[in-house]
């Protein structure tokens, strides 16, 4: 087994199963000392919990609540010789630390999916559902058309730095601006449309308990970001997911329940690698957020959503504002400080590249 990551265009084109499955435990093993969140049983559905944020979520409710989660996500099985993607390696872990895990492999887009799911419930009802879903490809499943993302600016194009992690060197991307199918593109893939699509499925279905939550996922960042991301085409994109959210809390109504978006914090992922100025920037806010002791693993961040806000009985808005250690004042001046002025000279110091490496090729599992 590879114990270096191969690493070509910014893409890790291997990946260490051992490792993958590592990364989950530990990620269990740092909960093992906190206070539990929930007594009741809790019956819930986590769409897109392979990695990331919906991972983590599922990470912490297994652990610290007495919840039977079905986890829906699509991931690449082993084949001869080719190995399986990370999530596929995530998901035995999962399977393995909780056996009543119970995952469903296929596209979380397609009505096929949703049918399995109400199926996979016999009977039972839901109580908390995550979308967490992190897809650059749609296809409709009303007309079968299939759907792109872009992750490009609006308006005027976009110059910022990336850094090649395999030369370890910094380098100048620009972005064209976005055309509108593109736009469109996105919000039909990222935005709200699919979410909406989840949870009249589980309506028809009679799916969904009293007093039902439900969470999805958005991003805000400074302003020093806004340009590629909240003013691009995916934040236009979450925008249409927040709205969305209004909508799906008119609904859950009549059952009482409560729909929520949590403004996550800036985190390292596959995706924002290639959004320039997001992985400097988010190296950057780490670093000050460190010497703060602000700084959060993903599931630890997660855990403080679910103590703080959504198992918070006295938390009455739609709104989670968890990225505010992000978005204190201070911390930004800090961190646009370290932002100033980089060269290849000296942005490993100022960023602190290593950590940044590090975590980045912890996705697969190195």
């Amino acid at each position: 087994m590879k114990t270096e990551a191969i690493i070509k265009n910014n893409i890790i084109l291997s990946v260490n199963p051992d490792g993958c499955k590592q990364n989950v435990q530990k990620q269990i093993e740092a909960l093992q000392d906190l206070e539990k969140l929930s007594d009741k049983p809790l019956n819930v559905l986590v769409i897109g919990g392979s990695s990331g944020y919906g991972l983590a979520s599922r990470v912490v409710l297994n652990t610290l609540t007495n919840a039977n989660i079905i986890n829906v996500s699509f991931e690449r099985e082993p084949k001869g010789k080719r190995l399986g993607s990370p999530g596929y390696y995530q998901n035995e872990a999962m399977q393995e630390a909780f056996p009543s895990t119970l995952d469903l492999m296929g596209d979380a887009f397609s009505d096929a999916m949703k049918e399995s799911v109400c199926e996979a419930l016999e009977g039972k009802k839901l109580d908390l559902i995550i979308y967490s879903l992190a897809s650059g490809v749609r296809v409709d499943p009303k007309t079968d058309i299939k759907y792109v993302s872009a992750l490009k600016p609006i308006g005027e194009s976009y110059t910022g730095y990336n850094v090649d992690i395999a030369k370890e060197s910094l380098i100048e991307e620009t972005i064209e601006q976005a055309t509108e199918a593109e736009i469109e593109n996105t919000v039909k893939v990222m935005g709200g449309e699919d979410y909406l699509l989840w949870i009249e499925a589980l309506l028809k279905h009679d799916a969904l308990n009293e007093g039902v939550k439900v969470v999805t996922y958005t991003y805000h960042g400074p302003e020093l970001t806004h340009a590629i991301y909240k003013n691009g085409t995916i934040g236009f994109a979450k925008r249409d997911l927040e709205s969305t959210n209004q909508k799906i809390n008119t609904l859950l109504k009549p059952l009482h329940g409560k729909a929520y978006v949590s403004a996550s914090k800036a985190v390292i992922t596959k995706a924002s690698i290639f959004i320039p100025t997001m992985a400097l920037y988010a190296s950057a806010l780490f670093k000050v957020m460190k010497t703060k002791g602000t700084h959060e693993s993903i599931t630890l961040h997660k855990y403080r959503m679910f103590k703080d806000f959504i198992f918070n009985d006295d938390f009455n808005d739609t709104h989670i504002p968890l990225d505010a250690f992000e978005m204190d004042p201070i911390v930004q001046k800090e961190t646009a400080q370290l932002l100033t002025d980089l060269n290849n000279d000296n942005f490993k110091d100022r960023v602190d590249f290593d950590s940044f490496k590090k975590e980045f090729v912890s996705l697969n599992g190195y």
